[in-house]
């Protein structure tokens, strides 16, 4: 007999049950970049407006494959640097009792499977990081070491003391986890995207959104454990690290440096750039306001807005009503 299935309690199959079921890592074959991305989009165009752009399309079909395996690269790059250096750690300090104390077995084999899933998916990003540049020849303008989302989140740890790091960590990859959950969701439902890319991202959500549901679960009943006025510093810290930890890079640096790569004069990359801007902004600004509405929605749920001196400083901020 199946040792799950001798186990009558139910609070202990269910979360052992559905990772066995449905753990990408577990059942899906292995993606395959396609070997011409000058066929078919490598990454969803409307998410990088750089390539529809006259300037860029003059110079044909190799500049738009370019600037679009650039951005693939970007966000491959930024998954695995989330999953290893973030969401991995969390789920380790839970593990060996350094985030919680009298954290339930069950939940520490939980967080395990999480550490098993978030490798695989930074497994996943680095084998298509890896057939992306064998199949094209083309090389990675950087491989960063860092991001905007993570040098928020060491920001963080700056301002607010050792002893609520752990505390403050939970916190954030709560946060990060339901905000890329609702990234993939939406990226994995651009239909000018290759079909490669689309179910790197589909078999992505389908594990992260059980992620984000155990951090919520966890940041609840921590919240609960932690002091009145260590809440209220969080709190009073919160949105501005919203705000960090969701900002838009205006200055566009990272599109500057791709177009430097194409045949344009300095002016015609200005020029792009000035013709895109106002599209950039708003879809960066939309994102912005969305994301932080639903991360603030998120911590009124989970109990972190209860503390009345956090729920005034978020309504102060403008990010609640009373």
């Amino acid at each position: 007999m199946n040792a799950v299935a001798e186990v009558t309690d139910k609070s202990v199959v269910d979360p052992v049950s559905r990772w066995y079921a449905g753990a990408t890592v577990r059942n899906a074959p292995r993606i395959y970049v396609p070997q011409n991305i000058a066929e078919e989009n490598i990454f969803p165009p409307s998410r990088q407006l750089l390539a529809a752009h006259p300037l860029v399309e003059k110079l044909g079909q190799e500049a738009i494959s370019y600037v679009l395996a650039q951005s693939t690269y970007k966000y491959m790059y930024e998954i695995g640097l989330l999953e290893t250096r973030f969401v991995i750690d969390c789920s380790l300090k839970i593990i060996n009792g350094e985030i919680g104390t009298d954290v339930p077995e069950e939940d520490k084999r939980e967080a395990i499977t999480i550490v098993i899933d978030e490798g695989y998916h930074a497994y996943v990003a680095l084998d298509f990081i890896i057939q992306l540049k064998a199949n094209t020849g083309i090389e990675p303008l950087s491989v960063p070491q860092t991001n905007g989302n993570l040098d928020a989140v060491h920001r963080g740890y700056e301002a607010l003391p050792r002893s609520l790091h752990g505390t403050f960590q939970l916190l954030a990859t709560c946060l990060a986890e339901h905000t890329l959950t609702k990234d993939l969701l939406s990226i994995g439902k651009e239909k000018e995207a290759t079909v490669t890319f689309t179910k790197v991202m589909t078999d992505h959500v389908s594990d992260e959104g059980r992620h984000a549901n155990y951090f919520a679960r966890m940041l609840k009943d921590y919240w609960k454990t932690v002091g009145t006025d260590d809440q209220k510093l969080i709190g009073s810290f919160l949105p501005n690290y919203l705000r960090d930890y969701l900002a838009a890079d205006f200055e566009r640096q990272f599109d500057r440096d791709v177009l430097s790569q194409l045949d344009l004069t300095a002016d015609e990359i200005d020029t792009v750039l000035q013709d895109t801007d106002e599209r950039y902004s708003a879809a960066a600004k939309s994102y912005i306001d969305v994301t932080i509405a639903n991360l603030v929605k998120l911590l009124d749920r989970n109990g972190i807005l209860a503390h009345p001196e956090t729920r005034a400083v978020f309504v102060q901020e403008g990010l609640l009503t009373v």
